[in-house]
């Protein structure tokens, strides 16, 4: 079989991961071009084996047979950039990083990458990640295959090891938008069944200039299922102890848990006291395996047209949930989540 003709847009610290991947991956892909505006991120680039390097995406795209491209710019040019390859000339797929769109009160231009999608004959994958971290992706499974029997109530951590620049905040969204969003993703996953209510408490416990750009840090979640079941969520921006993700789905016959990934699986224990390793220190080493699994998975829906493991209804889902959790905030009440496509 012929090798991928790949491209990606965007070489920030996703953009590079997924180009080292691509790069690997040299038995099924070719790397072909790269597109950036920073000189040293292009250079990175050459030297990982891409053919081609520009700083105009469009140009990339007009001048190279590209078959599929990988959409890891800034958030802001995500739904921008998707509508121009969707209606591009040339047949591409797509795997676009999370979110679609940073403006979820506002469905213009997510609605009009979701047309573009089904008018096309592309594959359109997002890069909601933790669905393909071994760990959830066993616990999914086996919730399957009815080891807990009925799924009752998920609860999510999610909790940053520091709080982020306020510039990158501004780049890529809210705490809800660009954070939560993962959650709400992996809370419908678990449970089979999407987001009905979110009632929503957060606030600034940590870092005070978030409140100038009208962000918190600190946040509680409950939400309400279509099935009629329940979820939790609490999200931090800075747990001093490092990266602290966990899952945990209650059953009518059982509970299965995700827990923190370590260095170590050694624990000491003595008279006085238990010590263990802390959680792995950022997302990056948490999710290696699963960026590169995500990647494995969108090429081969490319080539052999399985289905996508995260779609662009996953994704507007999951901004539509945030945005009742943002109104929820605004207003102190439960709000309703629009389901309706």
């Amino acid at each position: 079989m012929s090798k991928l003709k790949m491209g990606i847009i965007g070489l920030g610290r996703m953009g590079m991961e997924h180009a080292k991947h691509i790069a690997a991956n040299a038995g099924q892909v070719e790397a072909l071009a790269a597109c950036a505006l920073d000189d040293g991120q292009l250079a990175v680039a050459k030297e990982l084996g891409f053919k081609a390097v520009y700083k105009d995406y469009k140009e990339m795209l007009d001048k190279e047979d590209i078959e599929a491209i990988i959409v890891a710019s800034p958030t802001d040019l995500h739904t921008e950039m998707c509508a121009y390859i969707l209606q591009h000339p040339k047949k591409i797929h797509i795997f676009c990083e999370k979110p679609l769109d940073m403006n979820v009160n506002d469905e213009t231009e997510s609605m009009k990458i979701y047309n573009l999608v089904k008018q096309a004959d592309v594959v359109f994958q997002i890069g909601f990640n933790r669905r393909m971290d071994k760990q959830y992706r066993a616990a999914y499974e086996q919730i399957q295959e009815g080891k807990i029997g009925d799924p009752q109530v998920v609860k999510i951590t999610s909790r940053d090891p520091f709080v982020i620049s306020i510039d990158l905040i501004k780049r890529i969204g809210g705490l809800l938008v660009d954070f939560t969003t993962y959650d709400f993703d992996m809370a419908r996953y678990m449970m089979g069944s999407n987001i009905k209510e979110v009632y929503a408490k957060g606030g600034v416990l940590i870092e005070p200039k978030l409140k100038e750009v009208d962000d918190i840090d600190t946040l509680a979640l409950v939400l309400e299922f279509e099935n009629g079941t329940f979820g939790l969520i609490d999200n931090s921006r800075q747990a001093v102890y490092g990266y602290d993700v966990r899952v945990e789905v209650f059953g009518s016959e059982g509970m299965l848990k995700v827990e923190n990934v370590n260095k170590s699986a050694v624990e000491y224990y003595n008279k006085d006291n238990a010590q263990l390793k802390n959680p792995l220190p950022i997302f990056m080493e948490r999710y290696e395996e699963a960026y590169i699994s995500e990647m494995d998975s969108f090429i081969q829906s490319v080539k052999s047209g399985t289905p996508v493991v995260c779609s662009i209804e996953d994704v507007i889902l999951a901004q539509r949930a945030a945005a009742a959790g943002l109104e929820s905030l605004r207003t102190g009440k439960p709000v309703r989540v629009n389901n309706e496509f």
